[in-house]
């Protein structure tokens, strides 16, 4: 119920950029004190932030837009992604998240080989229109304006596929907690793709390592590999191969 009402002020603050406690404890049909503790909760979790009695998202909690978040950390992104392709292979099925590096995958993917690739994506599937060789399936479900994701709302359509590597982004990483988001339809979309691959790859750049976001959407147990920068602090690195995950480091100012 709580988690519930965290979603729901986040989402709220999404669309009406400021709130005040009363406004909320009215739309949410709570009481000012319940909803001044999730305040407290959310603001320690560096979610909000709260001036002269009214709250709204800190600025790395925003939802950017799918077009304004592609061209950060650019050079990172494809770094990281190139160094993905080692997971790749003919006639692999693969699925790739809504995420922005995820997607990033999807630019580098071969044409020259047959693949197939189960995405949450919409911009991803319209890349992958262009490379006959690759069999694109988009996931059923609500589009998310946003970050032109589908999110899915059948489950259990979606288990019925089996895939070798899921391909995944998130908003935050820390360990021991694993991979974190700001909303729970992204959390569940991720998880449903995790379900069915063998292999999970998490690509993530060093701004999103040592922080956490309301949702955890991959536990640490669940993720095989991950993927990043050489700017990640190298005790992230050391605690994640102390735990067996395979850490692959890329430079992104290395030449070709």
């Amino acid at each position: 119920m709580k988690k519930e009402r965290h979603a729901r002020i986040i989402e709220l603050l999404e669309n009406q950029m400021i709130c005040t406690p009363k406004e909320l404890s009215e739309t949410l049909k709570c009481s000012e004190m319940t909803i001044r503790r999730d305040l407290n909760e959310l603001e320690q979790m560096q979610l909000i932030h709260r001036k002269h009695g009214c709250a709204f998202l800190m600025k790395e909690a925003k939802p950017n837009y799918f077009h304004e978040q592609i061209d950060e950390q650019q050079y990172e992104k494809e770094a990281i992604a190139k160094a993905a392709l080692r997971f790749v292979h003919p006639y692999s099925v693969l699925c790739i998240d809504s995420g922005t590096t995820a997607h990033t995958v999807s630019r580098f993917l071969p044409d020259n080989i047959p693949l197939s690739v189960i995405t949450s994506n919409l911009v991803t599937a319209i890349e992958l229109s262009n490379k006959e060789n690759i069999q694109t399936y988009l996931t059923g479900g609500m589009l998310y304006h946003r970050t032109k994701s589908i999110m899915t709302d059948s489950r259990e359509t979606l288990v019925q596929h089996h895939a070798d590597v899921a391909f995944i982004s998130a908003r935050a990483f820390r360990i021991p907690g694993g991979a974190f988001e700001h909303s729970y339809p992204l959390v569940e979309t991720k998880r449903a793709l995790v379900s069915i691959a063998k292999k999970v790859v998490l690509l993530i750049d060093h701004t999103k390592c040592e922080h956490v976001s309301l949702c955890n959407s991959i536990p640490l147990n669940q993720i095989d590999v991950i993927i990043t920068d050489n700017k990640t602090s190298p005790e992230v690195l050391a605690k994640a191969a102390a735990l067996k995950k395979e850490v692959i480091v890329v430079d992104p100012e290395a030449t070709e």
